[in-house]
Protein backbone atom coordinates (compact mmCIF):
# COMPACT_ATOMS: atom_id res chain seq x y z
CA UNK A 1 0.00 0.00 0.00
CA UNK A 2 1.39 3.38 -1.05
CA UNK A 3 0.99 6.12 1.57
CA UNK A 4 1.67 9.81 0.94
CA UNK A 5 1.93 12.32 3.80
CA UNK A 6 1.14 15.88 2.73
CA UNK A 7 2.68 18.40 5.11
CA UNK A 8 5.29 16.34 6.91
CA UNK A 9 6.08 18.57 9.84
CA UNK A 10 6.16 17.10 13.33
CA UNK A 11 2.84 15.21 13.25
CA UNK A 12 3.11 14.16 9.61
CA UNK A 13 6.67 12.90 10.08
CA UNK A 14 5.61 11.02 13.20
CA UNK A 15 2.78 9.15 11.44
CA UNK A 16 4.71 8.61 8.23
CA UNK A 17 7.81 7.39 10.01
CA UNK A 18 5.98 4.91 12.24
CA UNK A 19 3.91 3.57 9.32
CA UNK A 20 7.07 3.10 7.25
CA UNK A 21 8.74 1.22 10.10
CA UNK A 22 6.24 -1.63 9.81
CA UNK A 23 5.88 -1.39 6.01
CA UNK A 24 9.32 -0.32 4.71
CA UNK A 25 9.22 1.61 1.47
CA UNK A 26 5.47 2.24 1.65
CA UNK A 27 5.53 5.91 2.68
CA UNK A 28 6.51 9.12 0.91
CA UNK A 29 6.79 12.31 2.94
CA UNK A 30 6.03 15.64 1.26
CA UNK A 31 7.84 18.35 3.20
CA UNK A 32 10.00 21.42 2.89
CA UNK A 33 13.75 21.76 2.73
CA UNK A 34 15.93 21.47 4.86
CA UNK A 35 13.76 18.73 6.45
CA UNK A 36 13.68 16.80 3.15
CA UNK A 37 17.43 17.21 2.61
CA UNK A 38 18.22 15.84 6.07
CA UNK A 39 15.87 12.86 5.63
CA UNK A 40 17.42 12.01 2.28
CA UNK A 41 20.91 12.17 3.78
CA UNK A 42 20.37 10.42 7.11
CA UNK A 43 16.86 8.98 7.21
CA UNK A 44 14.10 10.24 9.48
CA UNK A 45 15.25 10.22 13.10
CA UNK A 46 12.46 9.53 15.62
CA UNK A 47 13.10 10.06 19.31
CA UNK A 48 11.05 10.23 22.48
CA UNK A 49 8.40 8.28 24.30
CA UNK A 50 7.97 5.65 21.54
CA UNK A 51 11.66 4.80 21.36
CA UNK A 52 14.53 5.87 19.16
CA UNK A 53 14.53 4.93 15.47
CA UNK A 54 16.28 5.90 12.28
CA UNK A 55 13.86 5.32 9.41
CA UNK A 56 15.01 5.21 5.77
CA UNK A 57 12.07 6.85 4.01
CA UNK A 58 11.33 8.53 0.70
CA UNK A 59 10.91 12.33 0.95
CA UNK A 60 10.08 14.92 -1.71
CA UNK A 61 9.31 18.62 -1.78
CA UNK A 62 6.45 18.48 -4.28
CA UNK A 63 3.50 16.13 -4.58
CA UNK A 64 3.84 16.44 -8.36
CA UNK A 65 6.85 14.10 -8.07
CA UNK A 66 4.51 11.27 -6.98
CA UNK A 67 2.53 9.37 -9.62
CA UNK A 68 0.15 7.24 -7.51
CA UNK A 69 -1.08 6.59 -3.98
CA UNK A 70 -3.54 4.43 -2.07
CA UNK A 71 -3.77 6.62 1.05
CA UNK A 72 -2.99 10.32 1.45
CA UNK A 73 -2.61 11.76 4.93
CA UNK A 74 -3.15 15.53 5.06
CA UNK A 75 -1.27 16.77 8.11
CA UNK A 76 -0.66 20.36 7.03
CA UNK A 77 -1.62 23.32 9.15
CA UNK A 78 -5.33 23.98 8.76
CA UNK A 79 -4.83 27.17 6.76
CA UNK A 80 -2.90 25.15 4.12
CA UNK A 81 -5.69 22.59 3.64
CA UNK A 82 -7.04 24.01 0.38
CA UNK A 83 -3.58 24.27 -1.13
CA UNK A 84 -2.75 20.68 -0.11
CA UNK A 85 -5.99 19.37 -1.59
CA UNK A 86 -5.31 21.09 -4.91
CA UNK A 87 -1.87 19.47 -5.09
CA UNK A 88 -3.17 15.91 -4.70
CA UNK A 89 -5.88 16.03 -7.38
CA UNK A 90 -3.83 13.82 -9.71
CA UNK A 91 -3.39 11.20 -6.98
CA UNK A 92 -7.14 10.93 -6.42
CA UNK A 93 -7.42 9.83 -10.04
CA UNK A 94 -5.36 6.75 -9.11
CA UNK A 95 -7.98 5.63 -6.58
CA UNK A 96 -6.52 7.14 -3.42
CA UNK A 97 -8.51 8.11 -0.37
CA UNK A 98 -7.68 10.92 2.02
CA UNK A 99 -7.27 10.97 5.80
CA UNK A 100 -7.22 14.46 7.33
CA UNK A 101 -5.30 14.65 10.63
CA UNK A 102 -5.63 18.26 11.75
CA UNK A 103 -6.95 20.58 14.39
CA UNK A 104 -10.00 22.71 13.72
CA UNK A 105 -13.51 22.32 12.38
CA UNK A 106 -14.85 21.52 8.91
CA UNK A 107 -11.70 20.77 6.92
CA UNK A 108 -13.09 17.45 5.65
CA UNK A 109 -15.91 19.36 3.95
CA UNK A 110 -13.40 21.70 2.29
CA UNK A 111 -11.34 18.77 0.96
CA UNK A 112 -14.40 16.85 -0.25
CA UNK A 113 -15.60 19.87 -2.23
CA UNK A 114 -12.22 20.63 -3.78
CA UNK A 115 -11.61 17.02 -4.81
CA UNK A 116 -15.26 16.31 -5.64
CA UNK A 117 -14.90 13.08 -3.69
CA UNK A 118 -16.47 11.47 -0.65
CA UNK A 119 -13.42 9.22 -0.10
CA UNK A 120 -12.39 11.50 2.75
CA UNK A 121 -11.80 10.41 6.34
CA UNK A 122 -11.22 12.64 9.35
CA UNK A 123 -8.91 11.91 12.28
CA UNK A 124 -7.94 13.69 15.47
CA UNK A 125 -4.78 13.11 17.42
CA UNK A 126 -3.60 13.65 20.96
CA UNK A 127 -0.04 12.75 19.97
CA UNK A 128 2.59 15.29 20.91
CA UNK A 129 5.59 15.89 18.65
CA UNK A 130 8.26 18.47 17.86
CA UNK A 131 10.70 18.93 14.99
CA UNK A 132 13.87 19.17 17.09
CA UNK A 133 16.21 19.43 14.09
CA UNK A 134 15.89 19.03 10.32
CA UNK A 135 15.15 15.36 9.74
CA UNK A 136 14.44 14.72 13.42
CA UNK A 137 11.09 14.45 15.22
CA UNK A 138 10.75 13.98 18.97
CA UNK A 139 7.55 12.37 20.26
CA UNK A 140 6.48 13.93 23.56
CA UNK A 141 3.12 12.23 24.05
CA UNK A 142 1.55 8.97 22.85
CA UNK A 143 -2.11 9.99 22.94
CA UNK A 144 -5.16 8.55 21.22
CA UNK A 145 -5.82 8.85 17.48
CA UNK A 146 -9.48 8.57 16.45
CA UNK A 147 -10.58 7.97 12.86
CA UNK A 148 -14.02 8.25 11.26
CA UNK A 149 -15.94 9.62 8.31
CA UNK A 150 -19.07 11.67 7.68
CA UNK A 151 -19.87 9.21 4.88
CA UNK A 152 -21.16 5.80 6.11
CA UNK A 153 -19.96 4.10 2.93
CA UNK A 154 -16.38 4.75 4.06
CA UNK A 155 -16.56 2.45 7.10
CA UNK A 156 -14.33 -0.18 5.49
CA UNK A 157 -11.74 2.51 4.77
CA UNK A 158 -11.94 3.69 8.38
CA UNK A 159 -11.25 0.16 9.60
CA UNK A 160 -8.40 -0.24 7.09
CA UNK A 161 -6.54 2.90 8.20
CA UNK A 162 -7.21 2.09 11.86
CA UNK A 163 -5.64 -1.36 11.42
CA UNK A 164 -2.64 0.18 9.64
CA UNK A 165 -2.03 2.66 12.45
CA UNK A 166 -2.49 0.02 15.14
CA UNK A 167 0.11 -2.18 13.46
CA UNK A 168 2.51 0.78 13.63
CA UNK A 169 2.12 0.93 17.41
CA UNK A 170 -0.23 3.90 17.52
CA UNK A 171 -3.00 4.09 20.09
CA UNK A 172 -5.91 4.29 17.64
CA UNK A 173 -9.60 3.55 17.42
CA UNK A 174 -12.42 3.93 14.93
CA UNK A 175 -15.29 6.29 15.72
CA UNK A 176 -18.87 6.39 14.44
CA UNK A 177 -19.25 9.92 15.86
CA UNK A 178 -16.32 11.72 14.29
CA UNK A 179 -18.10 15.10 14.46
CA UNK A 180 -18.38 14.69 18.23
CA UNK A 181 -14.73 13.63 18.39
CA UNK A 182 -13.61 16.70 16.40
CA UNK A 183 -15.67 19.07 18.54
CA UNK A 184 -14.45 17.48 21.77
CA UNK A 185 -10.85 17.93 20.60
CA UNK A 186 -11.68 21.50 19.55
CA UNK A 187 -13.02 22.25 23.04
CA UNK A 188 -9.72 21.02 24.50
CA UNK A 189 -7.75 23.12 22.00
CA UNK A 190 -9.87 26.21 22.68
CA UNK A 191 -9.25 25.80 26.39
CA UNK A 192 -5.56 24.98 26.52
CA UNK A 193 -3.85 26.25 23.36
CA UNK A 194 -4.44 30.03 23.54
CA UNK A 195 -3.60 30.11 27.25
CA UNK A 196 -0.37 28.19 26.75
CA UNK A 197 0.48 30.30 23.70
CA UNK A 198 -0.10 33.61 25.46
CA UNK A 199 1.84 32.63 28.59
CA UNK A 200 4.62 30.57 27.03
CA UNK A 201 3.75 27.67 29.32
CA UNK A 202 3.54 23.92 28.80
CA UNK A 203 0.20 22.18 29.30
CA UNK A 204 1.29 21.06 32.75
CA UNK A 205 2.30 24.56 33.80
CA UNK A 206 -1.07 25.90 32.69
CA UNK A 207 -2.81 23.14 34.64
CA UNK A 208 -0.73 23.84 37.73
CA UNK A 209 -1.55 27.55 37.85
CA UNK A 210 -4.88 28.18 39.61
CA UNK A 211 -5.58 31.49 37.84
CA UNK A 212 -4.86 30.06 34.38
CA UNK A 213 -6.84 26.92 35.18
CA UNK A 214 -9.89 29.10 35.85
CA UNK A 215 -9.33 30.86 32.54
CA UNK A 216 -9.22 27.49 30.76
CA UNK A 217 -12.49 26.51 32.46
CA UNK A 218 -14.23 29.65 31.24
CA UNK A 219 -12.99 29.09 27.68
CA UNK A 220 -14.21 25.50 27.77
CA UNK A 221 -17.61 26.56 29.09
CA UNK A 222 -18.08 29.02 26.22
CA UNK A 223 -17.08 26.50 23.55
CA UNK A 224 -19.20 23.74 25.04
CA UNK A 225 -22.27 26.02 24.98
CA UNK A 226 -21.75 26.54 21.25
CA UNK A 227 -21.37 22.80 20.61
CA UNK A 228 -24.53 22.11 22.60
CA UNK A 229 -26.49 24.73 20.64
CA UNK A 230 -25.37 23.06 17.39
CA UNK A 231 -26.64 19.70 18.62
CA UNK A 232 -23.19 18.11 18.73
CA UNK A 233 -22.91 14.91 20.77
CA UNK A 234 -19.57 15.22 22.52
CA UNK A 235 -17.53 12.21 23.54
CA UNK A 236 -17.39 13.36 27.16
CA UNK A 237 -20.11 14.22 29.66
CA UNK A 238 -17.84 16.72 31.40
CA UNK A 239 -15.82 18.91 28.99
CA UNK A 240 -14.12 20.83 31.80
CA UNK A 241 -12.88 17.73 33.57
CA UNK A 242 -11.84 16.19 30.24
CA UNK A 243 -9.85 19.27 29.21
CA UNK A 244 -8.09 19.62 32.55
CA UNK A 245 -7.35 15.90 32.53
CA UNK A 246 -5.83 16.24 29.07
CA UNK A 247 -3.66 19.14 30.21
CA UNK A 248 -2.42 17.12 33.17
CA UNK A 249 -1.85 13.96 31.11
CA UNK A 250 0.13 15.90 28.47
CA UNK A 251 1.99 18.06 30.98
CA UNK A 252 5.26 18.12 28.99
CA UNK A 253 3.58 19.23 25.75
CA UNK A 254 4.34 22.60 24.23
CA UNK A 255 1.06 23.06 22.38
CA UNK A 256 1.09 23.67 18.63
CA UNK A 257 -0.17 27.25 18.92
CA UNK A 258 2.72 28.14 21.23
CA UNK A 259 5.16 26.35 18.89
CA UNK A 260 3.90 28.52 16.02
CA UNK A 261 4.25 31.76 17.97
CA UNK A 262 7.77 30.83 19.06
CA UNK A 263 8.68 30.07 15.45
CA UNK A 264 7.01 33.29 14.23
CA UNK A 265 4.58 31.31 12.11
CA UNK A 266 0.88 31.75 11.47
CA UNK A 267 -1.20 29.92 14.07
CA UNK A 268 -4.39 27.90 13.53
CA UNK A 269 -6.40 30.13 15.86
CA UNK A 270 -8.78 31.14 13.04
CA UNK A 271 -9.87 27.52 12.62
CA UNK A 272 -10.12 26.75 16.33
CA UNK A 273 -11.19 29.66 18.53
CA UNK A 274 -12.08 31.80 15.51
CA UNK A 275 -14.38 29.13 14.08
CA UNK A 276 -16.18 28.76 17.41
CA UNK A 277 -16.66 32.53 17.64
CA UNK A 278 -18.25 32.59 14.16
CA UNK A 279 -20.72 29.86 15.13
CA UNK A 280 -21.45 31.68 18.38
CA UNK A 281 -22.28 34.91 16.57
CA UNK A 282 -24.65 33.08 14.22
CA UNK A 283 -26.35 31.51 17.24
CA UNK A 284 -26.45 34.68 19.32
CA UNK A 285 -24.19 33.24 22.03
CA UNK A 286 -21.79 35.55 23.85
CA UNK A 287 -18.17 34.37 24.02
CA UNK A 288 -16.23 37.27 25.59
CA UNK A 289 -13.30 35.20 26.89
CA UNK A 290 -12.83 33.40 23.57
CA UNK A 291 -13.00 36.72 21.71
CA UNK A 292 -10.41 38.20 24.05
CA UNK A 293 -7.79 35.47 23.67
CA UNK A 294 -8.45 35.35 19.92
CA UNK A 295 -7.76 39.08 19.60
CA UNK A 296 -4.54 38.75 21.62
CA UNK A 297 -3.22 35.85 19.53
CA UNK A 298 -4.01 37.73 16.32
CA UNK A 299 -2.26 40.82 17.67
CA UNK A 300 0.91 38.85 18.40
CA UNK A 301 0.79 37.26 14.94
CA UNK A 302 0.41 40.64 13.28
CA UNK A 303 3.69 41.85 14.80
CA UNK A 304 5.85 39.32 12.94
CA UNK A 305 3.66 38.42 9.95
CA UNK A 306 3.48 42.09 8.93
CA UNK A 307 -0.29 41.79 8.65
CA UNK A 308 -2.00 44.62 10.52
CA UNK A 309 -5.12 43.56 12.38
CA UNK A 310 -8.26 43.95 10.32
CA UNK A 311 -11.10 45.92 11.84
CA UNK A 312 -13.27 42.81 12.26
CA UNK A 313 -10.43 41.03 14.08
CA UNK A 314 -10.29 43.73 16.76
CA UNK A 315 -13.27 42.17 18.45
CA UNK A 316 -13.15 43.82 21.86
CA UNK A 317 -11.99 47.12 23.29
CA UNK A 318 -9.48 47.24 26.14
CA UNK A 319 -12.30 48.04 28.59
CA UNK A 320 -14.33 45.08 27.33
CA UNK A 321 -11.24 42.87 27.55
CA UNK A 322 -10.69 43.65 31.22
CA UNK A 323 -14.39 43.25 32.02
CA UNK A 324 -14.34 39.84 30.38
CA UNK A 325 -11.21 38.53 32.07
CA UNK A 326 -11.60 40.10 35.52
CA UNK A 327 -15.01 39.25 37.07
CA UNK A 328 -16.88 42.11 38.72
CA UNK A 329 -16.90 42.05 42.50
CA UNK A 330 -19.25 43.81 44.88
CA UNK A 331 -17.70 46.60 46.94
Amino acid sequence: MKIVVMGSGAIGSLYGGLLNLVNPGSVTLVARSPHVDAIRANGLIIKGVMGNHTVPIHAVENASEIDSADVILITTKTYDTENAAQKIRHLMETGAYVVIIQNGIGTETVVSEILNSDKVLRATTCMGALITAPGEVTITGNGITEVGSHYPENQSLVEEITDLMAAAGLNVRASDNIEGVVWTKTIVNCGINPVGALTGMTNGQVYGNEILRQLVIRLVDETARVADALGITLTTDNPVRYTLGTAKATSANINSMLQDLLAHKQTEVDFITGAVIKFARELGIETPISESVYALIKAIESRYLDKPLKKDEMIVSVDELFKAIIPETSS
